[in-house]
């Protein structure tokens, strides 16, 4: 029809004929295509979905893993604090009742000397110690 040609021509027939069956055949191809996409992003979807799920189980158990573990560790920390501290107390107080009972002050400190005069000021620094160490 464009070089003036009839419409209804055998030949225009005949073309047109082949155009629909190749539209056809392309639209089948594309909804085959679609659907086999949509498949894919489906099943694509559904393996994010599963993974993210995995994921955050995951990351939860290792949360609540490393808070078990730091809270034991915490806790042995301070026993060993207290211990610490315990065992400073009776080494100091049995320092110096030795030295004061004796009266030998000669390898002690200059430092030393002023803070075993006043007894209760030592422990107070110890239990200070312990404090800032818990």
């Amino acid at each position: 029809t464009m070089h003036g040609e009839d419409e209804e021509s055998p030949e225009n027939l005949a073309l047109s004929d082949i155009v629909d069956k190749l539209n056809i055949q392309f639209e089948d191809a594309l909804n085959d295509i679609w659907q086999a996409l949509m498949t894919q992003e489906l099943y694509l979807h559904e393996a994010i979905e599963e993974s993210t799920t995995n994921f955050h189980r995951k990351i939860a158990e290792l949360m609540s893993k490393f808070v078990e573990q730091s809270q034991s560790f915490f806790v042995q920390l301070r026993e060993i604090s207290v211990h610490f501290s315990e065992n400073m107390t009776e080494i100091v107080t049995r320092f110096i009742s030795t030295k004061l009972a004796l009266q030998n002050f000669e390898d002690v400190p200059s430092d030393l000397r002023m803070c075993m005069e006043d007894r209760d000021a030592v422990l107070n620094l110890i239990a200070g110690m312990k404090d800032t160490h818990t």
